[in-house]
């Protein structure tokens, strides 16, 4: 998928929204200069979530400094007192990230930053990491065109992050980090052509231990973990556009759409044309 940023300057001053993006993007960084800070930087008002894809980026938050791994985000305001920043032991920082203002997001954001919750890790398929994967996309495909638009998905993600605060102590936090980075590595490369062994190869374990650990951990195999993701990515895709079933089947790691019609009818008793025809009817 392309690396982009997407801002949005809608006027309507007849309404006044609860919630509104100002920007979204996917950027992969290198460079010391790669550097914002709360207090200085000109676009105030705003609250900023970030998730490392990859790489490791820094932040520091009053007088406390920490290093966001695969995985984990920071939520922020502007203005307030952080940092975050390229650091020079890092040999890239790969990001999504999402610029939000209104008063519902200044509401969500300042219950995360008075818990003490800034920094934190997401589950790669938990709602809020999916719904920013989709205001991206929804941005890159240039679908949304209003503010009416901009502040649905706004709003989405504010609920989705309040629903997803209680949890943020949950199973994924109890993994240990080699099966984190599996599941990082599966969520993040689903659409290509990878397996179980590029798994264990991501976790840095040997193919049978890991195999042991990561349903130990997780409750699943590692293909069936995988399997799921990337089912739930086609199931999205049937329902919300009109990609043929061959585009759908390599954007979702499969060879052909015969493979994903195999796969849909073993794991979900049916196939992609008939789930498609059942959202639609």
């Amino acid at each position: 998928m392309k690396k982009e940023a997407f801002a949005f300057r809608f006027h309507h001053s007849d309404v006044t929204l609860p919630a509104q993006i100002w920007s979204v993007g996917w950027e992969v960084q290198s460079s010391s200069l790669y550097s914002w800070n709360g207090v200085e930087r000109k676009d105030q008002g705003k609250c900023i979530f970030q998730l490392t894809l990859s790489g490791h980026g820094m932040i520091e938050i009053g007088q406390k400094r920490f290093k966001v791994l695969p995985g984990q985000a920071f939520l922020v305001k502007s203005p307030s007192a952080y940092q975050y920043y390229f650091p020079e032991d890092s040999e890239h920082w790969e990001f999504l990230y999402l610029t939000l203002y209104g008063e519902a997001c200044d509401l969500c954001f300042d219950q995360f930053i008075d818990q003490g919750k800034q920094v934190m890790r997401f589950h790669p398929n938990s709602k809020p990491i999916r719904l920013l994967k989709k205001i991206y996309d929804e941005a890159s495909e240039r679908r949304i065109t209003n503010p009416f638009e901009g502040s649905s998905l706004a709003y989405q993600f504010v609920m989705e992050l309040y629903s997803y605060l209680p949890k943020l102590e949950g199973q994924m936090e109890k993994w240990p980090e080699p099966i984190v980075q599996a599941a990082l590595f599966a969520s993040h490369h689903f659409h290509e052509e990878i397996g179980p062994d590029d798994m264990a190869a991501a976790a840095r374990l040997s193919k049978s231990h890991f195999t042991r650990e990561f349903k130990k951990a997780t409750g699943f195999t590692p293909i069936h973990y995988l399997t799921n993701i990337r089912l739930e990515k086609a199931e999205t895709l049937l329902k919300t556009t009109k990609y043929s079933i061959e585009e759908i089947a390599t954007q979702c790691g499969y060879r052909n759409a015969n493979y994903l019609n195999k796969v849909f009818r073993k794991k979900i008793g049916m196939s992609p044309k008939q789930l498609r025809e059942t959202s639609d009817a």
